[in-house]
């Protein structure tokens, strides 16, 4: 006879795991956009010259704890010190679960005082209980105050042998420089977009999600080049729309603008069309959307227009319908013309921020723009000037050669 699951059992049975934690990378080959430092790391494993102590600095999101987490496990491994982890011995596993006895991940930011660091200076005395190191992992390591920092000098210019540090940070520059000197120090980047598209549309096929690449494009430019923002807004939208969103309900639940309105807007700047500029703007006004964000969007726009004019290709971020909307507009659009009006939509951002009014500020922005944008380039200005310099202008009226005809001499 079957007895059901107590309910707090039955919770935990059913119990979500988000994706940024479902995919997070299980080996240094998983990890992507930071090809430079997981190469770095394999090959000091591989000729056996690991640091004693590491600061991975970066943006969020970005990969910075899991790499950490990974030489943990690479250092530790029964199988090792390896590159290539198991993933399945019992150090890879606790490591993984977070419930390893010799590695300890700490919060610089709940743990700052000097008292703690003293603690972490009186453990790393022992030896390891179980593996071949003891590795301390502090994330958000800037948070620290300035005597635990101090306090910390000693320890991490000559720990024991069977002692690593490993530090992450997204603000770097707050570490004192005594710090900075005893660390091999890894800067990681903001993933590219294309690689971005490319992991989330993975991640989507494996999931069963059927959504556009126009959609993931506006989950990659929200996210700002961190993986884990991304994936917490591809789970934002699956809440939201289910496993088959459309483009505008992506653009509804993320709070953004719909690309073709962006690109309705950015047209009818290139080709001075007033009245449509104003009812497209009018509409957003009306449903809530941010004259702010508004014009960011628009002034991106325009910088992927004048990528697509001057590259002749559209930014690779962009999906294949946002490119090929883009290269069309690019096309008879004039260089220096796009040039002038990103910088007056720009430039507006600001404005558009402090003003009482923020839908007036930008309408007046975006028509100034229309009225000053230049209709030539200048180089081509300054070849008609010096072909009229030198006569080649078009004839005068009522004079040959272009030149007026001289009055009568009257005493």
């Amino acid at each position: 006879m079957a007895f059901p699951l107590p309910l707090a059992l039955q919770a935990f049975a059913m119990s979500y795991t988000v994706l940024a934690r479902k995919y997070r990378p299980q080996a240094f080959e998983e990890m992507t956009g930071q090809e430079h430092v997981v190469r770095t790391i394999e090959n000091a494993i591989t000729l056996d010259r690991v640091a004693h102590a590491y600061l991975f600095a970066g943006p969020r999101g970005v990969g910075k704890t899991t790499a950490a987490r990974l030489l943990a496990r690479a250092l530790n491994c029964e199988k090792g010190p390896t590159a290539h982890p198991c993933g399945v011995c019992r150090a890879c596993t606790e490591i993984r679960d977070g419930t390893s006895v010799d590695v300890a991940e700490i919060d610089g930011a709940s743990n700052n005082g000097v008292e703690n660091v003293r603690e972490i200076r009186e453990n790393a005395k022992y030896l390891p209980q179980r593996d071949r190191y003891k590795i301390y992992i502090i994330d958000e390591v800037h948070m620290l105050s300035g005597a635990a920092f101090n306090a910390l000098l000693k320890t991490l210019e000559e720990p024991p042998g069977h002692v690593k540090f490993i530090f992450a940070t997204t603000e770097a520059h707050k570490l004192p420089d005594t710090i900075l000197s005893r660390c091999q120090r890894h800067n990681f980047r903001r993933i590219s977009a294309a690689a971005m598209l490319g992991r989330l549309k993975d991640i989507a096929s494996k999931e069963g999600i059927t959504v556009s690449d126009s959609s993931l494009s506006v989950l990659v430019r929200q996210s700002e080049g961190g993986m884990r923002d991304a994936l917490s807004l591809l789970d934002q939208v699956i809440a939201a729309c289910g496993l088959t969103p459309t483009d505008e309900q992506v653009a509804e639940a993320l709070g953004a603008i719909d690309r073709m309105v962006i690109h309705a807007c950015a047209q009818a700047l290139l080709t001075r069309d007033a009245k449509t500029l104003l009812v497209r703007t009018e509409e957003l006004f009306n449903r809530g959307v941010d004259m702010k964000k508004l014009a960011e969007e628009l002034a991106l726009h325009l910088r992927h227009v004048f990528v697509a004019k001057v590259t002749g290709n559209a930014p690779d971020e962009l999906a294949d319908a946002d490119r090929q909307a883009v290269t069309a507009l690019a096309r008879d659009a004039d260089a220096a013309q796009i040039a002038r009006l990103f910088d007056v939509v720009h430039t507006s951002v600001w404005d558009i921020n402090r003003a009482p009014q923020p839908r007036l500020a930008l309408e007046m922005a975006l028509l100034k723009g229309m009225h000053l944008a230049p209709a030539a380039a200048i180089p081509e200005l300054i070849a008609r000037v010096e072909k009229l310099a030198a006569g080649q202008g078009a004839p005068a009226a009522g004079a040959p050669g272009g030149r007026s005809a001289p009055a009568p001499f009257r005493a």
